[in-house]
């Protein structure tokens, strides 16, 4: 009798603990930790559709956007369950539209022949595509969320691109990014670094600095300031997201990008992407 009993136990456990597993492969794999006005985002759709199903996104139609009417309505749904009211769709937020079950069940597409990096699952080079022709306002434009891969590590963290004109000026996209950053370069750093850009459809190789200039994160984007970081003195405040450990932007090159100082290519950067694309 006690051998049927510990049986049914069991038995009862392990069904407990399949359901459980099912449930979570079940559920929606956002990309990123955080999502705010000026993103770009497959992700954001889905964020739109749940806030349709709520009653407080009102647009027409659901977009890639994350722009002031998405911004509005995050509001709205924040308010109407006692969130804190910022706009900005995070942890606290996803888990509520969890808990009213207003995400879809399937996990977004990850068809094998796609380059896009999800948690293992790793590109092993990068394409080494033109800055100028083949990536600017292309691949990689103002305001994109990119998730970016360090070459020798692995270790992968999440920016935003915020200016650029000869190379991408970014900011990490929270301050977990900029502490992660910092544990690859060993601190803030001018080293340059082979990286993997996901980008769109695309896996760009590129190459990194990791040391923070031209802004301050306490003083408004584009306000005239002074002792701007990186010794840049006074200027045009180069710090569009706050609160995530940095002052100002650092530096993403790609193949044939230049320098701002003086319009040249940097023979250091060109060099990693080199390696990251596997031409080394």
């Amino acid at each position: 009798m006690k051998r049927k009993i510990m049986v049914l136990v069991c038995t009862l456990f392990m069904l407990m603990f399949a359901s459980q597993i099912v449930s979570a492969q079940g559920e929606y794999a956002f990309q990123y930790r955080i999502y705010k006005k000026g993103m770009r985002h497959p992700d954001v759709q889905v964020i739109q559709q749940a806030l349709k199903k709520n009653g407080t996104f009102h647009f027409y139609k659901t977009t890639t956007y994350y722009g002031p009417i998405t911004e509005q309505a995050v509001r709205d749904f924040q308010k109407k369950y006692n969130l804190l009211v910022d706009g900005i769709t995070g942890k606290q937020t996803l888990g509520k539209m969890r808990e009213l079950k207003l995400l879809p069940i399937s996990q977004p597409n990850t068809n094998s022949s796609s380059n896009i990096s999800r948690g293992q699952n790793r590109a092993q080079y990068g394409q080494a595509l033109d800055w100028w022709t083949q990536v600017k306002g292309k691949e990689v434009k103002i305001g994109d969320v990119l998730k970016v891969q360090d070459f020798q590590t692995g270790k992968q963290f999440t920016v935003e691109v915020t200016y650029g004109t000869n190379h991408a000026d970014v900011e990490a996209l929270t301050a977990k990014d900029t502490e992660i950053m910092k544990e690859i370069w060993g601190g803030f750093s001018w080293e340059r670094r082979p990286v993997l850009v996901y980008a769109r459809d695309k896996v760009i190789a590129a190459s990194m600095t990791n040391m923070p200039h031209a802004g301050l994160d306490w003083a408004a984007e584009g306000k005239t300031v002074s002792g701007r970081s990186g010794g840049y003195g006074r200027g045009y405040n180069l710090d569009k997201v706050k609160r995530n450990g940095m002052d100002g932007v650092v530096d993403l090159h790609f193949k044939n990008s230049t320098r701002h100082m003086d319009g040249k290519a940097d023979p250091q950067h060109q060099q990693a992407i080199r390696k990251a694309a596997g031409l080394n």
